[in-house]
């Protein structure tokens, strides 16, 4: 079965990432938190830096190839949020 893909608020990320506070990795377009979810579920949340349209781009290819990705070495993307000015 495929997994859930969904769109996630910004107040359920930030509750879920206890106002981002765990840091767990930094990347070429954000930081990367440790989340955890009221149904128990456990994930890392990229949270995206101010970039260029160019890299706004790049970055959505990038989900977009992670969604249709499935591996057993790589983790699923579960959804996505999108807040201006966050």
């Amino acid at each position: 079965s495929s997994p859930v893909f969904r769109r996630f608020s910004y107040k359920e990320m930030k509750k879920a990432t206890s106002n981002f506070s765990t840091v767990i990795g930094k990347g070429g377009f954000g930081t990367v938190y440790k989340a955890e979810f009221e149904n128990g579920f456990t994930a890392a949340v990229k949270r995206m830096n101010k970039i260029s349209e160019q890299g706004e781009d790049e970055f959505c290819r990038e989900m977009e190839l992670l969604g249709r990705l499935h591996h057993r070495h790589l983790v699923a993307l579960r959804g996505f949020c999108v807040e201006q000015n966050e």
